[in-house]
């Protein structure tokens, strides 16, 4: 039996299970372990209503991670009630600043056995989903890959401050060999970097209010978490325009336009659609289609950085045949 009880043992093992066809047992103790640490004159013991919400979106990454694997399909719907209670963790938010403590190990755990066709690949994402979530390479490159998108003087100093040393490249190297070795098997596996760099970004987007973030021992002062908090958008030549075909997941309004759920084989995202693509008759079709589980062809804007797919805007769409 195999115990994982750091990074370190971690990283050794999915570096070794990546170039070969071993299936260790494998047993996750008291790790992986999530350390943030908040202070300000707003926190002492609690958090805000955005930083929970990145906690819970943190959640539904690992809940689709789990769904792709153990059930094909990158929604979180198709967990059994059994599943959704092993995918659950819990966070401490103790006293003093704000410290908060949350143990993912038995959500790895899970993980690990998800998948009885393909033992190996079970234990390959265990290991990518609890180094997203704690290790100071890849958190690292979570904010790198926000600051990049920023316009604004300031992201170059963050850039430079996010970028580690060649050992954190060669790790983040791994973990990507890792995830495209999962990918062949199960190709929507890939979004779920992109998505959990999302729920870190969200986190430090909502704390810009504290005098400093500190995860994993990479510390944000409070001009940093403001850098990051910027919703700026970048240059327009960051936006490619492709068409693909999508299952509709969700029709949501938003302000004066409609967000809309589209899941495709290769990337997931909510897609902003708003006039003057926008009428009253698209947005009943495209309700009548995801009803009728129905995909569709769609044009889409998408916003791409680092070969992540962000954001999307809705260009036009139609049913196949």
């Amino acid at each position: 039996m195999k115990k994982i009880t750091s990074d370190q043992e971690a990283w050794e093992l999915l570096s070794r299970l990546v170039s070969t066809a071993e299936v260790p047992d494998v047993e996750f103790e008291g790790w992986p372990v999530l350390d943030i640490k908040l202070k300000g004159d707003d926190y002492k013991g609690s958090l805000n209503s955005g930083q929970m919400a990145a906690l819970v979106q943190l959640e539904h990454v690992f809940g689709r991670a789990y769904s792709v694997v153990a059930h094909g399909a990158y929604d979180k719907r198709r967990l059994r009630a059994d599943e959704e209670d092993e995918l659950k963790f819990s966070t401490k938010v103790k006293e003093g600043s704000s410290i908060l403590e949350t143990d993912f190990s038995p959500l790895v755990q899970a993980f690990s056995g998800a998948v009885a066709a393909h033992p190996q690949l079970a234990i390959i994402t265990a290991l990518i989903i609890g180094l997203a979530m704690v290790s100071k390479p890849v958190i690292m490159k979570h904010y790198e890959t926000r600051a990049k998108q920023i316009d604004a003087e300031e992201k170059n100093a963050l850039i430079n401050a996010m970028k580690g040393d060649r050992d954190d490249a060669e790790k983040n190297r791994t973990l990507d060999r890792a995830i495209a070795k999962v990918s062949k098997t199960y190709p929507q596996f890939a979004q779920i970097l992109p998505q959990a760099r999302n729920a870190f970004w969200r986190f430090a987007s909502s704390s810009a209010d504290a005098d400093s973030l500190s995860i994993e021992g990479i510390e944000f002062s409070q001009e940093d978490l403001e850098v990051l908090s910027s919703r700026r958008s970048r240059r327009a030549s960051d936006v490619q325009e492709i068409t693909s075909n999508f299952r509709i997941t969700y029709v949501k309004k938003a302000g004066a336009g409609f967000v809309i759920g589209l899941e495709g084989t290769q990337m997931v995202l909510g897609a902003v659609f708003k006039k003057p693509h926008l009428t009253d008759a698209k947005i009943k079709k495209l309700m009548g289609l995801m009803a009728a589980g129905k995909s569709v062809d769609a044009k889409l804007e998408v916003r791409v950085v680092d070969k992540a797919h962000m954001s999307g805007r809705l260009i036009s769409f139609k049913v196949r045949g």
